[in-house]
């Protein structure tokens, strides 16, 4: 299969991506910023329960100086190296105006330039079969400014996504993900008023699950023709510009 590093993967979708990736046959490393503990625990039961090689890595991607030094280990590590996926994120309400600096650098970084950074070191001496997942947001859509800092790094990496499956192919794919309500932790059988709110303007009329995202991604690792596409998993909220 080859090695796969997973950005931000300690916890959440991360998580998921890097079980289901090792249970493939796939070595992994995980990247991860303060969540040392789950990481250390992801890895754990990686070794328990596959017969694959997995590594740890810690760097702050806001940093975005730090990301060559992510790419360089597992390059040196890993020759066979092929399959990268930019998931590292932040999630925080920013304005325009009243923003700060660092919410304008810290989502910069770590959703367009460190993804750029990872992406360039990757593609200098690619393996076989290589392929580029960026994990995007299905806002990507909309103009919602309550979260401007985040959503415009976002849209930034999407571009990205696509200049890069021109500019690297054939031997590197480019793909994204763009989930959508998925990570909301609540009581299925008591939700709050704002989730049934949130679930009413999706489509599908429900909540998608982060296996979901799994599938999207399995689908374009076996779909070795797919290019440059962005998959919305989101019940098709990105289409009315709800939820």
């Amino acid at each position: 299969m080859g090695t796969a590093l997973i950005t931000g993967a300690a916890k959440r979708i991360g998580r998921k991506v890097a079980l289901n990736l090792a249970a493939q046959g796939y070595d992994v490393v995980i990247s991860y910023n303060k969540s040392e503990a789950e990481a250390q625990k992801l890895a754990l039961e990686i070794a328990k329960k596959f017969s694959v090689k997995c590594e740890i890595f810690q760097c702050d991607l806001c940093d975005w100086k730090q990301a060559k030094n992510l790419a360089q280990f597992v390059r040196k590590k890993f020759p066979d190296w092929n399959l990268l996926i930019n998931n590292a994120s932040i999630f925080n309400k920013s304005k325009f105006l009243t923003g700060t600096d660092s919410d304008l650098l810290d989502n910069l970084n770590l959703h367009f330039l460190s993804p750029l950074i990872l992406a360039k070191e990757f593609a200098k001496n690619p393996a076989k079969n290589s392929h580029i997942i960026n994990m995007l947001d299905k806002n990507i859509t909309r103009f919602d400014t309550s979260y401007f800092h985040y959503l415009l790094s976002k849209k930034f990496l999407a571009e990205l996504t696509k200049m890069l499956a021109v500019e690297i192919a054939p031997e590197v794919r480019v793909n994204a993900v763009a989930p959508g309500f998925v990570l909301n932790s609540i009581d299925e059988k008591n939700p709050s008023n704002e989730t049934r709110n949130l679930i009413k303007k999706i489509p599908l009329q429900k909540k998608g699950e982060i296996k979901n995202i799994w599938q999207a991604i399995e689908f374009l690792l076996k779909d070795k023709f797919v290019n440059g596409q962005i998959l919305f998993i989101d019940g098709g909220a990105s289409l009315n510009h709800a939820g």
